[in-house]
């Protein structure tokens, strides 16, 4: 069994004071027990990475009551840096490829000067059969002009039979063109009236000033409320949703790529809490929610969502 650090003595310490175990400490910051034992006995290795140790120290912090920025400063030791340094034997494959490289270049510029002469041969060939193509269509031209000649005589007569034929039905049929295209200009002005309705129906997200908890908006306009959480970053990030009753709708890790949906139209008030803000976008009914602070500064965010379904579906 590994030793206390400092660091985890004083959490400990601060966690016992506040009369917390281990299981009430998982229910507030919703980080798994073994991380939180971990994180007391100074076992990193059981995290998903460095920099989920300085959150989850972070978090640890927040719940206990302690100043995480004196606590970093105090601890700082104990307290394993976020960079990431490449490693030598990535740097030496680097090498290794591009030497490895360098002989396919070489006999590709020797192959080219066969590519250019093959080249150059196919091009006559292909020159020489399209000048015999082109004598040969002459040919057939002058031996069929006269018969052309005769046809297009008896195509003219005719032709001028068709013209005064196709006049009264043009002129009957430019009447019903007009009428078509009125109803087309009828039919595109109702569209628009239908879609400018949508654009006043839709619904918005607002910041509701002044309110206990910053990062609170107001969902308004709505007859639904769809949340969805998507991973961009390539480490993976918790995400816990829970309402104002504390009844919870998701609470795990989202890897890249992982797109979370979740429908609270039957909710009023909801909390997302984002262990890795600057990896996880967040959007409502489509809309992106931006936090209530910079990501790149704090990477746990809270936002809380109100929304009253009531108005939209009296409305509609």
């Amino acid at each position: 069994m590994l030793a206390l650090t400092e660091l985890g003595k004083r959490l400990k310490e601060a966690r016992i004071e506040k009369g917390l175990s281990l299981e009430d400490l998982q229910k507030e910051t919703k980080i798994q027990k073994r991380y939180l034992a971990g994180i007391e006995e100074g076992n990193y290795d059981l995290m998903p990475g460095k920099f989920y140790v300085r959150a989850f120290i972070k978090q640890y912090c927040e719940a206990v009551g302690l100043n995480v920025e004196q606590t970093f400063e105090q601890y700082h030791a104990d307290i394993p840096s976020a960079q990431h340094q490449v490693a030598p034997e990535e740097l030496s494959r680097v090498k290794t490829r591009t030497k490895e490289v360098a002989p396919k270049n070489s006999k590709v510029l020797d192959a080219l000067p066969k590519a250019i002469i093959a080249a150059v041969v196919v091009g006559v060939l292909v020159l020489g059969w399209v000048i015999a193509l082109y004598i040969n269509k002459d040919d057939k031209e002058q031996a069929n002009s006269t018969d052309s000649q005769v046809e297009s005589q008896s195509e003219q007569s005719s032709d001028a039979q068709r013209e005064d034929s196709n006049d009264d039905s043009e002129q009957a049929s430019t009447k019903t063109d007009e009428n078509k295209e009125a109803e087309k200009k009828e039919a595109a002005k109702k569209e628009e009236e239908k879609e400018s309705d949508k654009d006043e129906s839709k619904s918005k997200l607002t910041t509701v000033e002044g309110a206990a908890n910053p990062g609170t908006y107001k969902l308004e306009g709505a007859d639904e409320f769809k949340l969805e959480l998507t991973a961009t970053a390539t480490t993976p990030s918790w995400v816990g949703v829970t309402n104002g009753k504390g009844n919870s709708f998701f609470s795990s890790m989202l890897q890249k790529g992982k797109t979370e949906t979740i429908d609270l139209t039957n909710e009023q008030d909801v909390k997302i809490r984002v262990g890795f803000a600057p990896g996880v976008e967040v959007k409502v009914n489509g809309e992106v929610v931006q936090y209530p602070s910079d990501p790149k500064q704090n990477v746990t965010q809270n936002v809380f969502i109100q929304y009253d379904g009531s108005e939209a579906n009296s409305e509609s």
